[in-house]
């Protein structure tokens, strides 16, 4: 047998530290597995504690606008809070243009316990829909439009005090009878000369939502039966894209100038060579229309044009003349104040507001005086030939024609006091 020599000094060491490697190891990796779960632990701790955002509701807001008032007055009336009104004016106005806001205009407003705006929906009078929705801390906006169904309908009536009660009578909405008049106002003057036995007759759209009436769309054809003699419209829009109000002959019943340029009592004083002035109490001549209205009945432009007199003109006030196509201008005095934007140089539309009646310069009551030059000769707005704007065009007309005969199969119903659906589409 042969004797071992025992293990040296720097073995034992090195197994000394081998084991004592590996006792570190397994602590390091227990440790290292501890420390992670409990930070694992901790994050799911803290997504659980982290506040959600509140989307309960604790009040629903709804309302229209009304006439002279603001969203931001309606709101404050319903006792909105003020953070909220604050929120909704600051984001919404981004949207939509406040002073755009007209009364019937509608809205309502969603709001969390802790007066956040949650969702606030405005819908306009041409039915579009303006929204603002909270989403994630800030505000989403998008806008959307209302789906109608369209009705054709028809009407009819007989005058017998004035077209006004005649008419409120059988159409859904009074905004119809303006219209009516703005169609007509190159040919009939309603203010003066419809009578007690004129018929009217009327075939227009109307827009529904869950068979509930909203508005009235286009006017699509109409006959009134003046003394006897039928004035008939038929809206037309030609492959080009114009549209507008035509006889049953292609003839445009649009013309340069307006029959009257204002909503009057009565004429006060006509167009004459020889008139008793009122107030110098001498005769001389009167080469325009004195219309008798209230002060501040808003005046228009009778035709397209040039503002080419804007001030103060002697013994006729406020005074506005415009120069028109074909030779023709127009002006307007005794007005009370002007419409603003009103300048010299610059173009106005027909029926665009002027101004308003009044009783500035020399007159004895508010009134508006109307004159109409010619190539440059005063002539009688009541009695001059007006150029008509251009017909339906010879290409169009089979077109054009197709369209009146079937209006004027609806138009040749009887007169009744009621309110016919024609069809839905």
């Amino acid at each position: 047998i042969k004797n071992r020599k025992p293990p040296g000094i720097f073995s034992k060491l090195y197994g000394i530290i081998i084991r004592v490697l590996l006792v570190l190891a397994v602590l390091t990796f227990v440790t290292v597995n501890l420390i992670n779960n409990h930070t694992r632990i901790e994050e799911s701790q803290q997504a659980d504690n982290t506040p959600c955002e509140d989307v309960q509701i604790s009040a629903i807001y709804t309302g229209k606008i009304h006439k002279n008032s603001s969203l931001f007055a309606e709101l404050l009336n319903q006792e909105v809070p003020e953070p909220a009104v604050a929120a909704i004016t600051a984001h919404f106005s981004k949207l939509f243009d406040l002073t755009h806001s007209h009364p019937g205009d509608e809205f309502k407003l969603f709001i969390s316990p802790g007066d956040s705006v949650l969702s606030f929906e405005y819908i306009t009078n041409d039915l579009k829909q303006y929204h603002l929705e909270r989403v994630d801390g800030d505000f989403i906006d998008y806008v959307t439009t209302v789906e109608l169904e369209r009705r054709m309908e028809f009407a009819s009536t007989t005058v017998k005090t004035n077209l006004w009660d005649a008419l409120v009578s059988v159409l859904p909405n009074p905004e119809l009878v303006k219209r009516i008049t703005d169609i007509y106002a190159w040919e009939i003057d309603f203010f003066t000369e419809s009578r007690a036995g004129d018929v009217f007759k009327v075939v227009f759209e109307s827009l529904y939502k869950d068979n509930e009436f909203v508005k009235c769309g286009d006017i699509l054809a109409s006959e009134y039966t003046l003394c006897g003699v039928p004035h008939r419209a038929f809206l037309y829009t030609d492959p080009d894209g114009y549209t507008d109000y035509y006889d049953e002959n292609g003839y445009s019943l649009r013309r340069a100038l307006l029959k009257s340029p204002l909503n009057y009592r009565r004429i006060s004083s006509s167009y004459s060579q020889r008139r008793l002035h009122p107030i110098y109490m001498v005769y001389r001549p009167h080469l325009g229309i004195d219309y008798a209205a209230s002060t501040g009945t808003p005046v228009v432009a009778a035709g397209d044009g040039i503002i080419k007199i804007k001030g103060w003109v002697n013994g006729f006030g406020n005074y506005v003349e415009i120069k028109h196509n074909f030779g023709l201008s127009t002006s307007y005095g005794h007005l009370s104040g002007f419409a603003k934007g009103i300048v010299e140089g610059r173009r106005v539309l027909q029926g665009q507001v002027i101004g308003y009646v009044g009783a500035t310069g020399i007159a004895t009551g508010p009134h508006l005086d109307y004159r109409v030059k010619k190539n440059n000769r005063f002539v009688n707005p009541l009695r001059m030939t007006v150029p008509a704007s251009p017909p339906v065009k010879d290409e169009y007309m089979g077109d054009f024609k197709a369209i009146v005969a079937e209006r004027m199969a609806e138009l040749k119903r009887p007169v009744e006091k009621k309110l016919y659906v024609l069809n839905e589409y």
